[in-house]
């Protein structure tokens, strides 16, 4: 039995990619990282600049998760790399260094999303319609040229239905869905059991596609 188009192009856009079960706790890291990270605890910045390199990636869509806006990420995520900077020296590998860069990330990107939502509330300036935009994290995937048109027209949609979920569905969903980080470190970074997170992801997209079948 063949998937209608509009069906399958929903599936597309809500695809969440194969996550590696990491332990939480593993805090085994590669071995270069592990001498980058020897290096800067000794004060080396070319070597924690190497650590910044090899991380930035990972460390701006985690902020991009949260705030949606690239300008606002990307000034989130230089304060979590100040701040892993300045902490640096506390570090002791309880966690995988990715793990604890990333969960720095996070918190420095809420704070800046809750700071964001105060003035938002006194100022009564609604957000930009370029906030927070989803599709900048969903992987698109290798869709058929049929399934890309129809995307192109559900994708507006598709945005209005992530940003209508709870932010804790939300931010589940897009970590998730970026193809980025395990489960178990999405589940550290928000401070969830690892049940949490995969329920919430889960919870989600069957929210937004069910709102997105047709007759809805």
């Amino acid at each position: 039995m063949s998937i209608p188009p509009v069906t399958a192009a929903v599936a597309d856009l809500l695809r969440v990619a194969p996550l590696a079960e990491i332990p939480v706790a593993e805090g085994r890291d590669p071995a270069r990282v592990r001498e980058l990270l020897d290096q800067a605890r000794a004060g080396s910045q070319e070597a924690f600049g190497e650590l910044v390199t090899l991380h930035e990636r990972a460390v701006f869509r985690v902020t991009l998760a949260a705030l949606g806006h690239r300008d606002d990420a990307g000034a989130a995520a230089q304060d979590a790399f100040v701040v892993a900077w300045r902490k640096l020296a506390g570090f002791r590998g309880d966690a995988a260094f990715r793990t604890w860069l990333l969960t720095t990330a996070w918190r420095k990107a809420l704070d800046r999303r809750r700071a964001r939502t105060i003035l938002w509330r006194r100022s009564r300036t609604p957000a930009s319609p370029d906030d927070g935009d989803p599709m900048d994290l969903l992987d698109a995937g290798t869709a058929t040229p049929e399934r890309a048109t129809i995307a192109r027209d559900l994708a507006q949609r598709c945005r209005d239905e992530i940003r209508r979920l709870s932010p804790k569905l939300r931010d589940a969903l897009l970590l998730a869905a970026s193809g980025e980080y395990s489960y178990g470190e999405i589940a550290a970074m928000l401070g969830v059991p690892l049940g949490t997170v995969k329920w919430r992801v889960s919870e989600a997209r069957r929210i937004v596609a069910s709102r997105m079948e047709p007759g809805n």
